[in-house]
């Protein structure tokens, strides 16, 4: 996990990953209107769009310093592994976004094998990072299984926290990425506790 810290504040990355059009965007502007009250603001670095948001979380962390969370995405065609690569650079934390639709499967898995090479690819594995899965669009087919979705995806029961959105409720109640940042606030406090026992 990797932070940048000081006296005062822990700042930490967090990305919202997947394949294409699968409602990041969505998500990350429901994640800002709760979170954070704030616009998410847009660049564009050739045809991929880059959206962030950022914001102080309002309670302390156990040590008495300040959360910023600063939450990127990205949207277009991936024309550039590298744009990609650049997202995960960093990341304290992913949520892995995945459209239920099966006709999207391919393109999720091709997603799920590059964010797993483009983490190696920045030194660390997704085990060293707080990660979710979260199923989006479920309401648009309610016949998937979000269980048998997992063993497709290869992900063993309980491993990774996995939640349902919908595409009327793109933060799903804000599970997903609040499942991501607790991890983060768990291994701070963690991290902090075992400096305080050298």
């Amino acid at each position: 996990m990797t932070v940048e810290q000081d006296s005062r504040q822990v700042s930490v990355k967090v990305a919202l990953a997947g394949a294409a059009d699968t409602g990041k965007l969505a998500i990350l502007r429901a994640v800002a209107a709760r979170c954070a009250s704030a616009t998410v603001r847009e660049h564009f670095v050739g045809s991929i769009r880059v959206h962030r948001v950022e914001w102080t979380e309002p309670q302390t962390l156990p040590d008495g310093r300040f959360l910023h969370v600063a939450a990127h995405s990205l949207s277009g065609p991936m024309e550039y592994n590298a744009a990609e690569e650049l997202l995960l650079r960093s990341v304290a934390g992913i949520v892995f976004v995945v459209d239920v639709d099966p006709t999207r499967f391919k393109a999720t898995w091709e997603s799920l094998m590059r964010l797993s090479d483009n983490t190696k690819r920045n030194g660390y594995d997704l085990d060293g990072v707080a990660l979710a899965l979260q199923y989006h669009r479920a309401d648009l087919h309610p016949e998937i299984d979000p269980a048998l979705l997992d063993k497709r995806l290869g992900v063993p029961p309980g491993l990774i926290p996995r939640f349902v959105s919908s595409s009327r409720q793109p933060d799903a109640e804000g599970l997903a990425f609040d499942s991501v940042i607790e991890q983060i606030k768990e291994r701070l406090e963690r991290e902090g506790e075992a400096k305080k026992g050298r």
